[in-house]
């Protein structure tokens, strides 16, 4: 609330540490009646989809202005999506290994996101999200190739202001500057969504 300016919240909060994909997940955004920070679901459906399958998760920071799944989203309806670290998986031969990445120096970092809001007859409205991934920084890059959007603090107005021009929202895409982050192994358990503690998050040497 205070990171983001935002009024109390209208939903249950509770810590989460292995936050998967369909999962409702908390946002921040503005509309008409001004900022806020609600619940909705890690998946973006394009308004134009028939049916609610295939929704997309991330979506490429470098093509989201032009891609017709995303460049109207990208214009009226972005989001930031608190977070105080993320998982990435290394590629090693046939297995991947999980790292935790979390900022250096503590504190609340706020993913770039885009949302919408989907209806078709016969069917529940979904109202969902993806994250904006860029370029991986100098200490991502060790894992990955790619790595979430990061909005730094002082531009999460600019982020979420609904005027704010595209060409000073693409001033904002790159990765997140060197030092910012801090990694390490943690559990395969991560790899199942049903297992959801702190434990998630702790350095291990081996299983």
């Amino acid at each position: 609330m205070e990171a983001f300016d935002v009024p109390a919240l209208t939903f249950d909060y509770r810590p989460r540490y292995n936050l998967a994909p369909g999962q409702p997940c908390p946002v921040v955004a503005e509309d008409r009646e001004g900022r806020r920070i609600g619940l909705i679901d890690w998946g973006f459906l394009p308004a134009w989809k028939e049916e609610p399958k295939g929704a997309y998760i991330n979506a490429r920071a470098e093509s989201v202005a032009s891609k017709a799944s995303f460049r109207e989203a990208f214009r009226r309806r972005r989001c930031l999506i608190p977070a105080d670290g993320f998982y990435e998986w290394r590629a090693e031969g046939s297995t991947k290994t999980p790292y935790w990445l979390h900022p250096r120096h503590g504190g609340l970092l706020s993913f770039a996101g885009v949302w919408e809001s989907w209806t078709r007859s016969g069917y529940e409205p979904r109202h969902g999200f993806a994250i904006l991934t860029t370029h991986a920084s100098e200490e991502v890059s060790q894992i990955h190739d790619r790595m979430p959007l990061v909005i730094a603090s002082e531009d999460r107005d600019v982020w979420l202001n609904r005027t704010t021009g595209v060409e000073a929202l693409l001033r904002l895409i790159g990765p997140a500057p060197a030092g910012t982050f801090s990694l390490h192994r943690v559990s395969a358990r991560v790899n199942r969504p049903s297992e959801d503690d702190a434990g998630l998050v702790e350095p291990i040497t081996d299983e």
